[in-house]
């Protein structure tokens, strides 16, 4: 029941987050020149808004983040969710994901290309039985690695498209993929035939809007 309640705040906690974000999607010319004080707090709003289906962290995350060093790095963080239909438990995660985009080709006027896209992310999943400190009923050093914590690398790409429109909301919109895998996958498979590489990777494909 106390597992049940703490994963209910974290999914109201993590929708509020969201949607009190999407108010940083409005334009500053939407704002009087006198409201400063808005103005310094919209300064730091999201670069970015992303959705992602599947990717090997949930079945459905929901991010913000920033793009750095002229759109070569996005960091991003995600809320994911797996609902009990296809998991043996609804279960809600945090996902931290570093993107860099290595290659930018323009194909027209207003289309970008992104094929090389490379990274690594942390993945938190909430829940006492994801725990990241091994419980007391463990001997010591019984297990090296958590459930509720995992680092992982990926590879994908990205093409996206500038909105014309002046004054839009929204700058650029974009498609995504990435093949990823977590470190503790590549582990397991060393030394273990049973374990396909088709069992260590996963896809996953999302959009992103760019303000």
């Amino acid at each position: 029941m106390i597992n049940m309640k703490l994963k209910r705040k974290t999914f109201k906690n993590t929708i509020q987050i969201l949607i009190l974000s999407t108010f940083f999607l409005i334009p500053s010319a939407m704002f009087g020149q006198n409201d400063s004080r808005l103005h310094k707090i919209l300064k730091y709003r999201p670069d970015h808004y992303k959705l992602q289906f599947s990717g090997g962290t949930a079945f459905l995350s929901a991010g913000v983040g920033y793009s750095l060093f002229k759109e070569h790095l996005d960091i991003t963080g995600y809320y994911g969710y797996v609902p009990k239909s296809v998991s043996l438990d609804d279960l809600h995660s945090f996902t931290l994901r570093f993107t860099v985009k290595t290659i930018h080709c323009n194909i027209t006027e207003n289309t970008e290309i992104m094929p090389l896209n490379i990274g690594m992310l942390m993945h938190h999943t909430f829940g006492n039985e994801y725990w990241v400190k091994l419980p007391d009923h463990y001997p010591k050093d019984y297990y090296w690695w958590s459930p509720g914590r995992n680092f992982g690398v990926f590879f994908g790409g990205e093409i996206r498209t500038k909105i014309k429109k002046e004054n839009a909301f929204i700058d650029k919109v974009g498609v995504y993929y990435g093949v990823g895998t977590g470190i503790l996958y590549i582990t397991s498979a060393f030394g273990n035939s049973t374990i396909d590489i088709t069992d260590i990777l996963r896809l996953g494909v999302g959009i992103v809007i760019y303000r």
